[in-house]
């Protein structure tokens, strides 16, 4: 009767397998005869956190869970090769906003032109994917310098071994203010990607942005920047490393690097460690990578008067891992990050924050 009971139940459990296996793909059914490839996409990264930090006058705890990012969209191809993307952000309890919105023609693959509101090409960290990064937060240095999604005209391609973009943005949310002419932000990146040579995965990459705004998304903090990356994986090791390099007007310099090796444990477990270190000629111009401490009681961000989450050196030390569920479309996170800022408004500001999430991508 057992194995009777056993048998039905272990049936029953292949089958639905099966059965899930040969369900039929969903069919998203375009309005227009012309559109072929049309996609809808999304994710939902959800995550908590609990933090300790204290500087000479605070020393307190927090924690809270959040919906992180929650993004729907749609993208498609004209039988032409001009492609249409559309990504809103819905995180609740904040207004609904614009992640992307372009059209691109995809005629040549040496030189596609894209045109509409997206992020510019700068930095490793920022160009990837938070459904890919590593750590559930990106660095301190990636906050620092990201200028976010703004609206531009930008043309990418490749050759052979080598990718590149080159662009121009409004350095804005979307358009210039008619009250303040035209101020443009211009992008260049070109990645080399020597992996058919080595075997492996190595890639080199450069980034430089500069602006004219001194009010711009980017152009508010920095007149110019650089940055320089390394990707190096083979086998169950990945390392990552960046550095990034800009100035204001003023030509104070604010800088640093980080440096990112990874290990696979398990082809489904991921261990992963940061290190990372900012300096600056601004006395705030370093800001506390944790964006938890950020939120903790008597740290928020003064309406007036000095900050005392900004400095003019700070370093992090993050240890963590993944457990990929079905690679990066679902994946479970935890990491630690200690933190340190020192010379703000209130002395050394120290953080530890524990930190996790569940991403889904789909």
């Amino acid at each position: 009767m057992k194995k009777a009971l056993i048998g039905g139940l272990i049936g029953v459990c292949l089958a639905g397998a099966a059965a899930a296996q040969d369900a039929p793909a969903p069919t998203v059914r375009p309005s227009s005869p012309n559109i072929r490839d049309l996609q809808i996409r999304g994710r939902v990264q959800a995550q908590a956190a609990f933090v300790s930090a204290k500087n000479d006058d605070v020393t307190r705890d927090w924690s809270t869970f959040e919906v992180r990012r929650v993004r729907m969209g749609m993208r498609g191809t004209l039988f032409q090769n001009v492609r249409a993307q559309l990504e809103a952000n819905l995180v609740p309890g904040s207004s609904l906003s614009m992640r992307s919105a372009f059209i691109e023609w995809r005629e040549h693959a040496p030189a596609y032109v894209m045109l509409g509101f997206d992020k510019p090409r700068f930095g490793h960290e920022e160009n990837t994917s938070s459904a890919a990064i590593l750590t559930v937060e990106r660095s301190m240095l990636t906050g620092t310098f990201a200028p976010g999604p703004m609206t531009g005209l930008a043309v990418n391609g490749n050759v052979e071994l080598l990718s590149y973009g080159l662009g121009v943005y409004t350095d804005r949310a979307n358009a210039n203010p008619a009250n303040e002419g035209a101020n443009y932000l211009f992008n260049g990146s070109v990645v080399l990607t020597l992996d058919p040579l080595v075997g492996q995965t190595l890639r080199l990459r450069a980034d430089v942005l500069h602006s004219a705004d001194e009010g711009g998304n980017f152009g508010g903090r920095f007149e110019t920047a650089v940055a320089g990356s390394l990707h190096f994986a083979a086998g169950p090791f990945d390392l990552r490393a960046e550095y990034i390099h800009g100035e204001d007007r003023n030509s104070d310099s604010t800088g640093g690097f980080y440096i990112m090796p990874s290990f696979y444990i398990t082809p489904q477990i991921q261990a992963v460690a940061r290190y990372e270190r900012m300096t600056s000629d601004r006395a705030t111009g370093v800001r506390a990578a944790s964006r938890y401490a950020r939120r903790v009681p008597g740290l928020e961000t003064p309406e007036e008067g000095p900050d005392p989450t900004r400095g003019d050196l700070g370093q992090a030390l993050y240890l963590g891992g993944s457990y990929y569920l079905a690679g990066n479309n679902q994946k479970l996170m935890l990491g630690v990050e200690l933190a340190e800022i020192q010379n703000t408004s209130a002395g050394a500001l120290q953080s530890a924050t524990v930190l996790g999430a569940w991403r889904m991508l789909f």
